[in-house]
């Protein structure tokens, strides 16, 4: 699908349907670019199936004067929107990097060298239900790393947040 992409912007995507959405945030000493393009996938592509649009997202941030840029390529079944599947990919990041920030911080999790993939995949699962068990309690103000103390110190804090945790099928 990538050949796709790149014979489109060989010739300018000539006789594609193409589309790009640009967004640019600055703060916190960066500065970030993002570019979206949305491609149709030809109907009469042989790996089409249900797919219908090629998204590739390309970025740029600049920090303290170095510069990095990055390009991503997803498949979607969604039509060629580039606004809603930049969105949608943004999305997506925030709620991954911030799951995944908690489990390092919490648990640190990127410093766990689990050799079996079961049991890695398992301790993984665990490890990702007790944060949801953490953050939904409320009487704690505190983050999940703080709240997994108290849950060591205080067995009836423990207890709570064992019993009123709520699980969706």
């Amino acid at each position: 699908m990538q050949h796709l992409f790149e014979h489109g912007a060989a010739t300018n995507f000539s006789g594609m349907k193409h589309a790009v959405h640009q967004t640019t945030e600055t703060g916190h000493g960066r500065s970030d670019e993002r570019a979206c393009h949305v491609v149709e996938i030809p109907p009469d592509h042989p790996r089409r199936r249900d797919l219908r649009t090629l998204v590739v997202t390309v970025s740029r941030r600049v920090v303290n004067d170095q510069e990095h840029w990055e390009s991503r390529l997803y498949i979607s079944s969604h039509p060629p929107r580039a606004r809603q599947l930049a969105e949608a990919v943004r999305k997506h990041w925030g709620i991954e990097n911030g799951q995944h920030w908690v489990l390092d911080v919490t648990f640190g999790e990127d410093a766990r060298r689990q050799q079996q993939r079961t049991g890695a995949t398992n301790l993984a699962a665990v490890r990702r239900l007790a944060v949801s068990q953490l953050r939904q309690d409320t009487t704690l103000k505190r983050g999940a790393k703080c709240k997994r103390m108290a849950c060591a110190l205080d067995s009836n804090y423990l207890l709570r947040i064992l019993h009123n945790a709520k699980f969706d099928a």
